[in-house]
């Protein structure tokens, strides 16, 4: 049994399967993308638990783009994770 559904939105490989990995070990179900667009794609298409995005994402800035995930879905934790030196 699932203890809940994370959206993880990582263009970093590496990163995705360590947070990946670590979520899954407490049997969360992780679904991954590397895109804002697909990111925005699946919160529209599927129901989740929690956001963990990235700051920069592959094809946009995960912050600037962040007030349309709230205004989509106001009532979904968002944890922004970084590897960049700021």
């Amino acid at each position: 049994m699932s203890a809940g559904r994370v959206l993880l939105a990582e263009d970093d490989g590496s990163i995705a399967l360590v947070i990946r990995a670590a979520l899954e070990g407490e049997e969360i179900d992780v679904t991954t993308c590397d895109t804002t667009a697909e990111r925005n794609r699946l919160l529209s298409a599927e129901a989740f638990d929690l956001l963990i995005t990235d700051v920069i994402l592959a094809d946009n800035d995960g912050i600037d783009t962040l007030q349309a995930v709230r205004d989509g879905h106001p009532d979904l934790p968002v944890i922004i994770v970084s590897a960049q030196n700021t």
